[in-house]
């Protein structure tokens, strides 16, 4: 089992298999599993782009339900973000956090009034108060009054209309619209831009109409700069896996949605070293064509086993759309740690933007991409039998620099599991942090981590399975500090030859003809 990451100090004074990191955590003598979180960043149809949004389904309402008045509808066109709720709803996900960029242009998103000049021009500016917090989706209706008045009607999808009556474009009147919107509204700013009209009557906007900037957005394309996302020391705001660090202890099973570059995937699996989490990547836009050989090349400019590559896109029997990466997060994240998804058949996806031949998944398997794959069994009959075809996808090398051969089982499940039970430990061996121990304590210690380890092979509800198949630990009876005093973990996983077999070879039915 590897050392944690992020830690700052003296590796020689670390046992030799695992670190447990203080982490402040209840203190309650019964401990549970953490749940497996999914973490995508990308394009919403609205929704906040410096805040996160986490989301856990409710006994009452699916997460999409409760997303619906956040982000939007889920969609089977459209922004990607909302396509990506469609397979969520239909793989049942429970738990996720989401966080929504917008390309560089979000800011200076504005809606411009005419005024009632013969030939319009512009005379007011409506901005939001807080761009990229609430630029979302907003409208402005004028009503006319009488002479130089008008009502002015402003509305946002996050907090209904704000209206305000009376107005005008005089500047010494205590009704200037400027003035009164600049001081009252929570959503709006509105900036005069000094219309060359005679009268104030002309001067005043002369939309009798509803216009709306939709989105938040004035289309600036959404690049690696943007899914990256930025830090700002002063005020401590966040946008994109910046922003997504918040949650970087809560969340799992990380993607971009749609999205693959050289840049941000690097950034991306450095999350994943950073907060112990597992990572998916597409191909960096390339197709896989006839030989494969550019993602083949892309898959090997880097060398970590916190990254998934997965190549394709896929789509729901709706027509929502999905990347490989998004969709092998999704699969991880519902399906059992035991077998790493293996075993979940995505029967809502109905198709591929590329049908991989025998020789091509060849290729995938043995340069560690993965892909989706409908069973040879279920070909031809209209069935949904869409899966994994292959999960070996970790580090090309050991932490010495040999090669990882097959039979060194590189699968994501391992990394997942292991990385499952390094974070559970920040929870059972918390209440001894930053303490001077005992003899009993070490004694309550080793109970509560054995204990730990025995319901992950022989878990206390029968309903549950297995996680591992066997462990052994030491621990250091001199140590008089819990990171000391835990040594040497050493677990044993299943063997999954014969679950990568299987799905390698497409499905387990024999079809005699």
């Amino acid at each position: 089992m590897p050392i944690l990451r992020g830690f700052t100090g003296d590796i020689r004074t670390m046992p030799p298999d695992i670190y447990v990191n203080e982490m402040p955590v209840p203190q309650e003598e019964s401990f549970n599993m953490p749940d497996f979180v999914l973490g995508f960043v990308g394009k919403f149809d609205r929704g906040p782009i410096n805040e996160y949004i986490y989301c856990s389904e409710t006994p009452t309402k699916r997460m999409t339900e409760l997303l619906r008045t956040v982000l939007g509808e889920m969609s089977d066109s459209g922004c990607k973000g909302n396509q990506i709720l469609t397979h969520l709803h239909m793989a049942r996900a429970k738990k996720a956090v989401f966080v929504r960029i917008l390309g560089a242009g979000y800011a200076t998103s504005n809606l411009i009034l005419t005024d009632s000049q013969e030939t319009p021009i512009p005379t007011l500016k409506i901005s939001a108060k807080y761009p990229g917090e609430y630029a979302n989706i907003f409208t402005a209706e004028v009503i006319a009054e009488k002479e130089d008045t008008f009502t002015l009607k402003l509305y946002s999808d996050l907090d209904g209309y704000e209206t305000y009556k009376n107005l005008t474009m005089d500047k010494q009147s205590k009704n200037y619209a400027v003035k009164v919107i600049n001081e009252k509204s929570y959503h709006f700013v509105l900036e005069d831009l000094e219309s060359n009209a005679e009268t104030l009557e002309q001067k005043k906007p002369s939309i009798t109409e509803q216009t709306q900037l939709s989105g938040g957005s004035n289309g600036a394309a959404v690049t690696a700069t943007e899914y990256i996302g930025t830090f700002d020391n002063g005020t401590g705001k966040r946008t994109g896996l910046k922003l997504l660090e918040l949650a970087g202890k809560q969340v799992t099973d990380i993607s971009y949605i749609g999205f693959s570059n050289a840049v941000a995937d690097k950034a991306l699996y450095a999350f994943g070293e950073k907060y112990n989490n597992m990572t998916y990547c597409g191909t960096n836009g390339l197709s896989f064509g006839e030989t494969g050989e550019d993602v083949i090349a892309y898959r090997k400019t880097y060398d970590t086993d916190f990254c998934q590559m997965v190549a394709g896109n896929y789509k729901a029997n709706t027509g929502a759309e999905i990347s490989g990466a998004c969709l092998s997060a999704i699969v991880h994240a519902v399906g059992k740690v035991e077998n790493s998804g293996l075993a979940e058949e995505c029967t809502w996806i109905s198709g591929s933007d590329e049908l991989f031949d025998f020789d091509q998944l060849s290729l995938l398997y043995q340069n560690q991409i993965g892909c989706f794959t409908l069973k040879p069994s279920e070909t031809g009959q209209g069935n949904l039998g869409w899966r994994m075809g292959n999960d070996y996808t970790l580090a090309v090398k050991d932490v010495s620099g040999e090669i990882i051969t097959d039979n060194e089982n590189r699968k994501v499940n391992k990394r997942r599991l292991n990385s499952w039970i390094e974070n559970s430990l920040f929870f059972v061996a918390a209440k001894w942090q930053g303490r001077a121990m005992t003899t009993k304590m070490k004694r309550d210690a080793e109970v509560r981590i054995r204990t730990f380890f025995d319901q992950l092979k022989q878990p206390v509800n029968e309903l549950d399975s297995a996680k591992i198949e066997d462990y052994s630990i030491t621990f250091d009876e001199s140590a008089n500090n819990i990171d000391v005093f835990l040594q040497n973990i050493n677990v044993k996983h299943f063997n999954t030859a014969e679950w990568v077999l299987l799905n390698f070879a497409g499905g387990t039915n024999a079809e005699i003809e």
